[in-house]
Parts: C-alpha cells; sequence; structure tokens
C-alpha cells in the first residue's frame, strides 16, 4: 500500500519516540527520509502530501526499533562536509569531532606541515584536515585492520591522498610528525552502564572506553612523544589533561569547550621539540 511523505513521518516518528526524545526522533527521520527517498530537507516539505514507493521503509524502521544507529543503516555519515562509510568497525563521527578540526584548521601555520591523526577510525579527521589543507602531509594510523579498511574506501570516495598506517599506538612509536591529532578512547568503563543503547550495542568498544583506572592512557602515550598535540577530551578531564601535559614540558596550552559548554579540546606545543 502507498503512503503519503507525511504519513510515513508520522509513523516513524510516533515509534520512534520508545527510543530517543522527540527532537532527536525527528532528526533521525529526516535524514533518514532525505537518503532514501533522495530528497533535500525542501522537498520532503514541498511533497508531503505526494504518495511515493519506499521499498526499505519497514525494514529500516525496524532496525532502528531495535538501537541500530541511522548511519549504520543507511552505510554513512556526514562529517565536515565529507561523506563517509562508516559500520560497526568505526566511530560513528560526531559534532564535537567537528569542532576539534575546525579548532585544527585555525591553529595550523600558513606553511605545510606533517600530521597525524592517531586511532583514525573511519578516517574522518583526517581526511577532512586533507580536504581542508591538501598542502600538508596527513598520516593516520589505527590498530584495527577492519577500520583502516572502511578508512581507505572513504579517502577513495573523496579523492583524498593520506598515508594510512597499521600500528597500535600504544606499544609502538609513533612516526615523526610535527602535530599529533586524536580523538582517542576517553569513555571510563563504569559509564558504560548510562550511555545510550545504540551507541554501545552498535559501536566499537576499542574506540570508546578506557580502563577506569587509567582514563589517560592513550594521551599520556601520545604527549611522550609528540611535538604539539591537538586532542579531543572527556569533558570532566579538562583540568586533569592539562596538568598532565604541563609535567610532559608543553606550553601554550588551550583548554576548549564545545558548543554545549563542555571542556572538549586541548591544544599544546612541546617547550623543547616544538617544530612550528
Amino acid at each position: 500500500m502507498m503512503r503519503t511523505v507525511s504519513e510515513l513521518r508520522q509513523i516513524a516518528v510516533s515509534k520512534l519516540d520508545q527510543c530517543y526524545d522527540a527532537r532527536e526522533a525527528v532528526n533521525i527521520v529526516s535524514l533518514w527520509f532525505q537518503v532514501r527517498l533522495g530528497l533535500s530537507r525542501t522537498e520532503l516539505i514541498l511533497k508531503a502530501n505526494e504518495e511515493i514507493p519506499f521499498e526499505t521503509f519497514f525494514d529500516d524502521l525496524d532496525r532502528l526499533l531495535k538501537n541500530e544507529p541511522i548511519q549504520h543503516i543507511l552505510g554513512s555519515a556526514d562529517f565536515y562536509g565529507l561523506e563517509l562509510m562508516v559500520n560497526e568497525h568505526t566511530l560513528i563521527p560526531r559534532p564535537e569531532t567537528e569542532e576539534l578540526v575546525a579548532c585544527v584548521l585555525q591553529i595550523l601555520p600558513k606553511h605545510a606541515i606533517r600530521i597525524l591523526d592517531v586511532g583514525t577510525g573511519s578516517g574522518a579527521i583526517a581526511l577532512a584536515l586533507k580536504a581542508n589543507r591538501p598542502d600538508c602531509e596527513v598520516l593516520a594510523l589505527d590498530w584495527s585492520k577492519e577500520a583502516l579498511q572502511v578508512a581507505r574506501k572513504n579517502a577513495e570516495r573523496n579523492d583524498l591522498k593520506v598515508e594510512f598506517l597499521h600500528l597500535d599506538a600504544l606499544s609502538m612509536p609513533l612516526p615523526e610528525v610535527d602535530l599529533v591529532v586524536s580523538n582517542p578512547p576517553y569513555i571510563p568503563n563504569l559509564e558504560r552502564a548510562s550511555m545510550e543503547q545504540n551507541v554501545v550495542q552498535f559501536e566499537p568498544d576499542m574506540a570508546l572506553f578506557v580502563p577506569q583506572e587509567d582514563p589517560l592512557l592513550f594521551y599520556r602515550q601520545m604527549a611522550r612523544q609528540a611535538n604539539s598535540v591537538a586532542f579531543e577530551i572527556h569533558h570532566d578531564k579538562g583540568e586533569e589533561m592539562r596538568s598532565m601535559l604541563v609535567n610532559f614540558g608543553y606550553t601554550e596550552i588551550v583548554l576548549q569547550k564545545d558548543l554545549q559548554g563542555k571542556d572538549r579540546i586541548i591544544t599544546a606545543h612541546h617547550e623543547s621539540r616544538r617544530s612550528y
């Protein structure tokens, strides 16, 4: 049976209200319909009363009601103007990480430098930086081979040249670069119970969680080796991060808040190793 766009939206939003707050449900439905139906937000409004074929509607809705992220269902996510493939092996890139990219682009010197993205996942940070600063050499590493496969496909899809490395950042030396950028695992294990199920069930643990007793594990390993750093951080760890970087000899430490007013980004230069 054919239904109008408006009828399908009403069905979807009313069902998703069981899993999400009203605003998030509306946003999910809007993205879902735009991608599946190939319509812009304006076209969805203009065609609201038109009957339209939507073959995957009920299958998609069933998956959404089982907490599967809409980005996994659609197979892609938008990030800083790029369309990126995502799946169960990668984090879904978030607005806070777009803020990290924006911050890095603001602090980069006018001349080209060598940048490393540690824990690249889908390649989001590395590819966004390369897209906006094609003169810079960008490297990206991850210890998940499956994530690197996704990142390489995203580089090809967006016609961007980034060097991807299979490397365990906790046990192997990092490549020599001017700037290390990272959104590493930073959520203490005890916070798992309070997190949304669509995150816990469908996104990779190794990209999210750190041991409760050592939440700065990844940052400390990177800080030991880097010349300059730009990190996305846990909103409760801003001052701990600042203290750690001071202890490692970093200066010009800047702690920035995200759009929600929470500590989220920290940048710094090493006093003796700074290269720009």
